[in-house]
């Protein structure tokens, strides 16, 4: 995988004396002799933006086949490091790995779900976070750096989806059914734990990227940009006295950061607040329950977050998936994974006509997992319940796609490498990442379309 005459990789600044991927590292990682290793970039650019990945191929003493793995760093650049420190990011998903989703696996055990609501999980071989209770890296010269380390499941036939063409709607509905398992077993745990909040016994699950006011003011010039060439992109598609691209320019206009605290507070959404924000309300439901629905949600559900295995005789058919890069979980509904995942990793031309079939998938598969973990679903849990939650949410996946679509539809030779740009400000970097937006046809054509739709539907 890699060129033996580069055997050491430099996972901390370069000005400062942080430790190296070393034979000696790798021995105390697997508790193996190492015979030798070699090491190469773990992702492409345009591939990952919040850590740097570094791919390594080793082979212990005594055995012929090389085993692969990836390792997670920080990245090199001030700024990123302060915006996951600030995030708390990388202990999140450290604790997601090493602590949470065993303890799902274990509960899929006890309740003899194991063979149904099997979560695919890349295996991890440990990791450090820096002030968190010692474990065997926390010695020198290891200890001032955060790093997780996994098997490179890629080696085995993993591999990600084309994210300029989105997924079709074979692959979405495998991982909507993906996300339930997640989302059931998380319910299936707060049950078993008799928990109101997963947040209560895991301070993990409370969000604090959008709690983080100081953080969050960084980013209102970058989103204020973004809502602004948006805006003018749909103009341009629909034509500025079209009623949808008037709608969408009220909507984009408004305090971007408030809105998206909305759906992602520690007491879940306010249903009523939310829906007065549709311009078509929902009709009157006396039997419909506003109480929260609140479990354990991925946070970043897009098309670079997953990884999939294909049959080997049906060369496009994706047998099995894997959801990577859990650094933004959150206790949250169920519906903000949906709308993130749905806008941002599924075209409009598989999303708009095959919505009913794409949330219906989910939902089957959420009840059958619910009732193989013995636990009931969600209070009011049906497809009723679920398309109206799920529209509201939308208002999520509009103002999420705003600046992802812009790094998901950027064409691979513009893809820009966020580590050589010269800059300690997250906001200048993310702006460099996505210039070059009004002129990307597919990006503008997008968006044109979901303003279109959110508007025929009374979203917006």
């Amino acid at each position: 995988m890699g060129s033996e005459t580069k055997p050491e990789i430099n996972v901390t600044p370069p000005e400062e004396k942080g430790f190296q991927l070393t034979k000696e590292f790798l021995e105390l990682a697997f508790d193996k002799e190492v015979e030798k290793f070699s090491t190469n970039v773990g992702t492409n650019p345009g591939d990952n933006y919040m850590s740097i990945m570094h791919g390594i191929e080793v082979t212990f003493k005594g055995e012929k086949e090389s085993n692969h793995y990836l390792i997670k760093c920080y990245p090199n650049n001030q700024g990123r490091r302060d915006f996951l420190d600030q995030t708390d990011v990388f202990s999140k998903e450290f604790f997601i790995y090493q602590d949470f989703l065993p303890q799902l696996k274990q509960l899929a055990i006890e309740r003899g779900a194991e063979n149904i609501v099997d979560l695919s999980v890349a295996p991890v071989h440990g990791g450090n976070i820096v002030g968190t209770p010692s474990t065997k890296f926390t010695m020198k010269p290891w200890s001032d750096e955060n790093f997780i380390l996994m098997t490179d499941i890629r080696t085995i036939g993993f591999t990600m989806a084309d994210r300029i063409k989105g997924l079709d709607l074979e692959h979405a509905k495998l991982v909507l059914e993906e996300i339930a398992k997640y989302h059931a077993l998380s319910w299936a745990y707060k049950n078993k734990n008799g928990l109101s909040l997963l947040s209560d016994k895991y301070p993990q699950f409370a969000d604090q990227m959008y709690d983080n006011d100081d953080l969050m003011k960084d980013f209102k010039q970058l989103m204020d940009q973004l809502g602004s060439s948006s805006v003018k992109m749909v103009e341009e598609k629909l034509g500025e006295s079209h009623p949808a691209a008037k709608h969408f320019k009220d909507f984009v206009s408004r305090d971007y950061m408030e809105h998206m605290k909305l759906f992602v507070k520690k007491d879940g959404i306010d249903e009523d607040n939310l829906e007065s924000y549709l311009r078509i309300k929902p009709e009157a439901d006396k039997d419909y329950d506003n109480e929260p629905w609140l479990l354990g949600t991925h946070g970043d559900c897009w098309v670079n977050n997953m990884l999939f295995l294909y049959n080997d005789e049906v060369p496009k058919k994706p047998l099995s998936i894997t959801l990577v890069d859990w650094q933004v979980n959150r206790e949250a509904c169920p519906t903000i994974d949906l709308a993130y995942f749905l806008y941002c990793s599924v075209r409009t031309s598989i999303r708009i006509p095959h919505l009913d079939e794409l949330l219906k998938a989910y939902h089957d598969a959420f009840v059958r997992f619910c009732d193989a973990l013995q636990v009931k679903p969600l209070k009011g849990f049906s497809m009723k319940t679920l398309k109206r939650r799920y529209r509201r949410a939308q208002h999520f996946g509009l103002l999420v796609s705003l600046p992802l679509l812009s790094i998901v539809l950027k064409p691979v030779g513009e893809s820009i490498d966020i580590d050589t740009i010269q800059s300690d400000e997250m906001a200048e970097l993310f702006s460099s990442v996505m210039q070059g937006n009004d002129k990307n046809a597919l990006l503008k054509h997008e968006m044109g379309l979901i303003a279109l739709d959110l508007y025929e539907t009374g979203v917006i």
